[in-house]
């Protein structure tokens, strides 16, 4: 026999955030805590986005705090944006810790042209300044 649909119950809900996914490691079990902790919510299940739970960037940083704190692991801070759920966010910290550190800024060396316009933008600048102050003396 097939089981039945859940129905929308009077507020539109059909139960599945009342019985969120439960978490399956370790990980997700502590991040699942952390989160409801910081949410100030009775559970939270492992794919329940944090946002959509009443998170925002101010909590993520409390997040972010407590996962270096509990977790002994240093994320960058986007990445807990980039995964907005305990089990993407798990995933990404069950990888190797080298994975943490972010990625070199590329090196932004002025080119010669860049430093001739630059130059030459300093220069412009210079001379109406110059012009602004004897305006102002005449």
């Amino acid at each position: 026999m097939a089981t039945p649909e859940r129905m929308p119950d009077s507020e539109g809900s059909t139960g599945a955030d009342r019985f969120p996914a439960a978490p399956g490691t370790e990980t997700e079990r502590r991040l699942a805590h952390i989160w409801a902790d910081v949410l100030q919510v009775p559970r939270v299940g492992v794919e329940q986005n944090f946002f959509d739970l009443g998170g925002h960037s101010l909590l993520m940083h409390v997040v972010h705090e407590r996962i270096i704190a509990e977790l002994d692991r240093t994320p960058p801070l986007i990445e807990l944006f980039r995964h907005p759920t305990v089990r993407s966010l798990a995933r990404y910290l069950s990888e190797p810790a080298d994975s943490e550190a972010p990625a070199p800024m590329p090196s932004r060396q002025p080119t010669a042209r860049r430093t001739s316009q630059l130059a030459q933008r300093r220069s412009q600048l210079g001379r109406q300044r110059e012009q602004t102050r004897g305006d102002k003396n005449a």
